[in-house]
């Protein structure tokens, strides 16, 4: 592999998408597209990149943002174009292209070279999607069409992340979460710690399923010491359905062990819409549903945790509220994310395929940025006993405890307590 010293940015360079792919035809085929799209997982800086690897140089020839909309440039909103030297490349290669930029800080007539800082990353112009990424694109000249520029990107031409992961600074803990995705794991060679997928529940169907891998995941990561709790994707409609998965997962897991409730959207259709079993409930319902999973979660001998990511944290579950009592973990794999949510996992990027020893297929990395709440390991598991309904007095308080934190459809779940 390339390293990244010689990429658009620094550390891990990601094609998110293959509609991100040079020569990618969108727009059900009246659109071709002439660059590559590349996002930095550690580097918010676009640099100017090298060529298979060697250091290259030119000079910057154009630095700006057109707004007149018959000029077709204008959809590259802020971009910076350098010009390279003569005879450094074989190819017919003589303009690099970087689009998008949300603040430019090269100028005219700018000498630059492999490495060189050009712009910062963004979103201007008619940017594809809803995240920040750099069209790269090379030309013969200023008006022909892009050529092919994944020896100048350092990357194949296909998604997936590439480059080198900067080295720690601190003393935070890497781990890793799996699931059947990954596959055969080769748990002798993982050099992490890992949260392993217990099971889910049907988007569709609501049924409850075990994980395909977790059998051969749970005896593989506490046979190499590598085994640092579990998680379950949930669908559950109702608190019942909530414990019903709590319940689940401690008939099939060691207690002691962080156990999270997964939430996020359950199915997304090519068009972009949702429509998993639970993707239509209200923040408030959500967060309910969540709070009773981990206090079934807690009873069974769990340290009961939420895993969500960023924008679905914000809008469709409270979670720094269930934060309070419940340990989270928080996906967010931008440069500059919110650092004013709690957690205790940080969920940052993923690796390419085979970037983590023992796993052949991609994986996803997490930050341990605090230490977690010790755990009273029961000395058995918990038996659960069944002692009948909840008194409607119980109930009355509960609905008036989630009243009084704001929950404001706790009356849909009265009848259920009760």
């Amino acid at each position: 592999m390339i390293g990244s010293d010689t990429m658009i940015f620094s550390g891990r360079n990601l094609v998110k998408y293959p509609y991100s792919c040079y020569g990618y035809t969108r727009g059900g085929g009246k659109t071709w597209h002439g660059g590559i799209d590349v996002c930095g997982l550690d580097d918010d800086k676009i640099r100017m990149p090298g060529y298979n690897g060697k250091s290259i140089a030119g000079t910057v020839v154009t630095a700006r943002i057109v707004t007149n909309k018959s000029n077709k440039t204008w959809e590259w909103g802020y971009y910076i174009c350098v010009k390279l030297d003569a005879n450094q490349t074989p190819d017919a290669v003589n303009y690099l292209y970087f689009c998008h930029c949300s603040k430019l800080l090269a100028s005219v007539g700018q000498k630059v070279k492999t490495g060189d800082v050009l712009a910062v990353v963004g979103q201007t112009g008619n940017a594809a999607g809803t995240w920040t990424h750099c069209h790269f694109e090379v030309r013969a000249t200023a008006k022909s069409k892009g050529l092919d520029p994944t020896a100048y990107a350092g990357m194949p031409n296909k998604a997936g992340t590439y480059g080198d992961q900067p080295a720690q600074t601190g003393s935070e803990e890497v781990l890793i979460d799996v699931s059947h995705h990954q596959g055969a794991i080769d748990w002798a060679k993982v050099p992490y710690r890992a949260i392993v997928r217990i099971g889910y529940r049907g988007y569709g169907t609501g049924k409850l399923m075990k994980d395909e891998q977790y059998d051969a995941n749970l005896a593989g990561a506490k046979a190499s010491g590598k085994l640092f709790g579990f998680y379950f994707f949930s669908q559950a409609i109702t608190v019942e359905e909530a414990r019903e998965e709590a319940d689940f997962c401690a008939s099939l897991a060691p207690t002691g062990y962080p156990l999270f409730f997964d939430s996020e959207w359950g199915h997304t259709t090519e068009t972009g819409e949702h429509d998993g079993r639970a993707d239509n409930l209200t923040k408030d319902q959500r967060t309910a549903i969540a709070m009773a999973f981990c206090e079934k979660a807690k009873a069974h001998g769990f340290t009961a945790g939420i895993y969500t990511f960023t924008a679905f944290a914000s809008a469709n579950i409270d979670y720094a509220y269930l934060c309070e009592d419940y340990i989270g973990w928080l996906a967010d794999t931008r440069t500059n994310y919110d650092k004013t949510l709690p957690r205790y996992i940080h969920q940052y990027s993923q690796t390419a395929k085979g970037g983590v020893p023992g796993i052949t297929a991609v994986v996803d990395l997490n930050h341990l940025v605090k230490a977690l709440p010790a755990v009273d390991k029961p000395a058995n598991k918990l038996q659960v006993i069944t002692v009948g309904p909840v008194s409607q007095g119980d109930a009355d308080a509960i609905y008036l405890l989630c009243k009084d934190r704001g929950l404001t459809d706790a009356g849909l779940y009265k009848s259920s307590w009760a």
